[in-house]
């Protein structure tokens, strides 16, 4: 893929997560919970209501994490932090450094980034998992922000 190309796939892959983050805010309230909680052992990311009420429930992927006082990025794949059967499943997104050429895809290591650059990041990874769209979850600490591919998503009642 050359730089034009790689363009109109990043423009595209932008355009796509919007739309879809959009329809997550329309279909499944996306953005009014009071709470999420996030479980790496059952690969599951819970949003609760104001009364504490479980009410939405996502399968997600972990497409990696951004940390905004460094300005860095570490793939899902590559960070031993979180569980293997998560890395493996982000280890998909390796196929994005031959469907691109761009060998940052396959980069194991943490590298410079800003915030706009993870978002397309995840975007392109929203776009190659044909995921339902995305989640941005912070840390509690603020050091840094998972962003997590939403595979499916169900009402939980």
């Amino acid at each position: 893929m050359n730089e034009e190309e790689f363009g109109v796939f990043l423009e595209d892959a932008n355009r796509e997560l919007h739309e879809k983050q959009e329809a997550l805010k329309t279909t499944y309230g996306f953005g009014t919970y009071s709470r999420w909680w996030f479980e790496q052992e059952n690969e599951r990311l819970q949003f609760f209501d104001k009364e504490d009420k479980l009410c939405m429930e996502a399968d997600i992927v972990d497409i990696g994490s951004f940390s905004p006082k460094s300005n860095t990025w570490l793939w899902a794949w590559a960070n031993v932090s979180v569980l293997p059967t998560l890395r493996a499943k982000a280890e998909k997104l390796k196929d994005l450094e031959e469907i691109t050429s761009y060998e940052l895809f396959g980069n194991a290591n943490t590298f410079e980034v800003d915030e706009p650059m993870a978002w397309e990041f995840t975007a392109l990874a929203v776009k190659h998992f044909q995921a339902k769209g995305c989640y941005r979850a912070p840390s509690s600490d603020g050091n840094h922000h998972s962003f997590l591919a939403i595979m499916e998503l169900r009402r939980v009642q």
